[in-house]
């Protein structure tokens, strides 16, 4: 399984320790970076596998639940 942010994060750009530390002195926004899709049509897409991937995760661990209740 994907971990959340993975899915949830995949639009913010992952910075090194030294752009991290230059973005605190960026008062203007300059160095704002975004990972863009080239078109809305693959956004979509790509935003409606994660949330699928979310929903089948969530029956996985559901099912999990309930498997390891169900003896007791």
């Amino acid at each position: 399984m994907n971990s959340l942010f993975n899915r949830t994060g995949r639009l913010f750009a992952d910075p090194s320790f030294v752009e991290g530390i230059s973005r605190t002195f960026d008062l203007l926004g300059n160095q704002d970076i975004y990972n863009e899709d080239l078109s809305p049509a693959e956004a979509d897409t790509k935003a409606l596998l994660s949330d699928w991937a979310s929903v089948g995760d969530s029956l996985i661990l559901a099912t999990e639940e309930f498997s390891n209740n169900a003896g007791k």
